[in-house]
């Protein structure tokens, strides 16, 4: 039998972040098949047809159901109404998992160097769940990745203490959070800059080097266009950068 090209989800939660960021969980009425890394499309009706955008999974494969971290985006023709859509409410989720921004470990380069704008996060969540949950206690070294995510407001890290919580944990990983108006923030103690103005810093004091290291970028056009430029002064070639832009600059 053929694919379904749509197929019902039912929201089983959601956690607010801020006023225009939250994390949903939908559970699929069939399991979806993925990459961590790629996207699904999730859509609602409007008239007479389906209004839809593809949104990057949060959860890991084994998840029976699919987590995203949404913003609402004003003026937009889904999100506004994705926004309102309570638990126990109806959302269409196309049946196939679409991309390829998935984690790069057949090139046989053993460092992972990941960095995103707020929800632009939400592929790295799935990454980082996906190996802490199959490669137990931890990675074979050398493996190792580190997050760079970057966000206008302390707040806006809707996943901040569970990547904290996974880098403490073990070796593997790095999570760096970094605001952009920390002066809003008297006692933030993390980073300060755009993801563009620190990436340098930790590439180099990580030894994230071209030779052993895969950048992914994912998020804001102009935070990615703007890290091309520093990823090719520091040597890196175009094969080993992946990107995954949410909207065109």
């Amino acid at each position: 039998m053929d694919r379904p090209k749509h197929i019902r989800g039912v929201v089983t939660g959601r956690r607010d972040i801020t006023a225009d960021l939250w994390i949903v969980r939908i559970r699929p009425e069939v399991r979806l098949s993925f990459l961590p890394g790629q996207y699904v499309s999730i859509g609602l009706p409007a008239q007479d047809r389906l209004i839809e955008r593809p949104y990057s999974v949060a959860s890991p494969p084994d998840d029976a159901e699919l987590e995203f971290f949404l913003e609402v985006v004003r003026g937009g023709k889904l999100s506004p109404q994705l926004y309102q859509v309570p638990p126990g409410g109806t959302v269409y989720i196309r049946s196939l998992a679409k991309g390829g921004f998935a984690l790069e470990r057949q090139s046989g380069r053993p460092n992972h160097f990941m960095v995103a704008t707020v929800t632009g996060v939400a592929p790295f969540v799935s990454m980082v769940r996906h190996v802490a949950g199959r490669e137990q206690p931890a990675p074979a070294e050398p493996f190792r990745m580190a997050i760079l995510h970057a966000a206008g407001r302390a707040a806006e890290f809707g996943y901040g203490d569970e990547l904290a919580h996974y880098a403490k944990a073990g070796k593997w990983l790095e999570y760096i959070p970094t605001v952009s108006r920390p002066w809003l923030y008297p006692g933030w103690q993390g980073e300060r800059g755009r993801a563009e103005d620190v990436a340098r810093k930790y590439l180099d004091a990580g030894q994230f080097t071209p030779s052993s290291t895969t950048v992914y970028l994912c998020g804001n056009p102009h935070m990615i266009q703007n890290m091309e430029g520093v990823l090719e002064r520091a040597g890196f070639p175009k094969a080993c950068v992946k990107k995954e832009i949410y909207w065109p600059a």
